[in-house]
């Protein structure tokens, strides 16, 4: 791989998600979330189906700073023989803002408890059990790792189906819902699930994510669409 082409920088991205609370394998009257859908707008062959979890979310009673969660996952991750991915996250749930630890790569859900009470140790609380089943807009803190594969698209180094197109405009969710559901409208292929974000470089960059078996011809055709949407939002009236 080339290096000069790679990127490495913080970032966040936003998705909605159907979550439902974890009721085993958890820390007693504790509030631990799942997704059940990953990837809700793509349907494939390679969308994860394990046994193990595919994200896992900590409900604490209060934000962490981003430094302190990356931290004290690090000191876990090392100290307690614990491999996963650890990210702050807020989610909205019912009109009500609520934050927590998300996790990715654990083994099976019989560590969830273990690593806890890990937090705990280090300070972190968590929010008391309540039963959820619901779609959720998140927000997740976490470090990208891209490819670049062509101007302004990029792949995820660590998922080959997970893919960045660079665009030049911030969208919020309900626009963004919008725009990409009259984008998939007039597309022969739809399937693909979509998000969006940013990472920090010089300037912000914005992006939307694309997750989806599929080739570079297929992603600069996405990428000008909705390149074709923006520019008709930016017109004025």
């Amino acid at each position: 791989m080339n290096t000069n082409s790679t990127i490495e920088s913080l970032g966040k991205i936003m998705k909605e998600e159907t979550l439902q609370s974890v009721t085993f394998n958890i820390l007693q009257n504790t509030l631990v979330l799942e997704n059940l859908e990953p990837f809700p707008g793509y349907n494939g062959q390679n969308v994860p189906l394990e046994s193990a979890p595919e994200s896992i979310f900590l409900m604490t009673t209060k934000a962490c700073p981003t430094e302190t969660i990356f931290r004290l996952s690090g000191r876990i991750c090392q100290y307690h023989a614990l491999s996963f991915n650890a990210c702050p996250a807020e989610i909205s749930l019912f009109n009500s803002l609520y934050y927590g630890i998300r996790l990715k790569g654990l083994p099976s859900y019989n560590v969830i408890a273990d690593i806890q009470g890990c937090y705990m140790d280090q300070g972190i609380s968590f929010m008391k059990y309540k039963k959820i089943q619901s779609a959720g807009l998140m927000k997740i803190d976490k470090i990208f790792r891209l490819e670049r594969i062509a101007d302004h698209i990029y792949k995820d180094v660590e998922d080959a189906l997970t893919y960045y197109l660079e665009i030049p405009y911030a969208f919020n969710w309900n626009l963004f819902k919008k725009v990409t559901a009259n984008i998939k409208n007039n597309l022969e292929n739809r399937n693909f699930d979509a998000a969006i974000g940013f990472i920090y470089r010089k300037e912000i960059m914005d992006f939307v994510r694309i997750y989806a078996k599929t080739e570079l011809p297929r992603l600069t055709i996405i990428r000008e669409k909705y390149l074709e949407e923006i520019a008709h939002i930016r017109q004025p009236d």
